[in-house]
């Protein structure tokens, strides 16, 4: 197995190959699967909120529980807006969305900083 990795950063101009340790590669690719996850949860919660999902679900419940605890810091930036119609009450919720941008520009910062600190330049010239 190798010791590291190849991996090219599309932000630059120029074409430069970098490499990084096989273990700081997997944290990079940590951080994106972990932002995955919680957009995942995020949109799931948004969609049931907003289908009126029953809340009485095992499924919807696990789903309202976990993401409770991510939806903590937005939670007061926006009131939700509800639609009662007959005896059903959707719910459009954008803090949800909001939670899911700030999740992603969170993750999109941290796995730059992992790169800009666990990579070097390859010792390779290009003509």
């Amino acid at each position: 197995m190798p010791e590291k990795v190849d991996v090219q950063d599309g932000d630059l101009q120029k074409a430069v190959d970098y490499e990084m340790h096989v273990k700081d590669y997997r944290a990079y690719r940590l951080v994106y699967f972990v932002l995955g996850v919680i957009e995942v949860l995020l949109i799931l919660r948004f969609f049931f909120k907003l289908l009126a999902a029953n809340p009485q679900n095992a499924f919807v419940s696990l789903v309202y529980g976990i993401t409770n605890m991510l939806m903590l810091p937005f939670n007061t930036i926006f009131r939700p807006t509800a639609a009662a119609t007959e005896t059903v009450a959707r719910v459009f919720e954008p803090a949800s969305i909001v939670a899911m941008i700030v999740y992603a520009l969170l993750a999109a910062g941290i796995s730059k900083l992992l790169f800009i600190m666990r990579t070097k330049p390859k010792n390779t010239v290009k003509e």
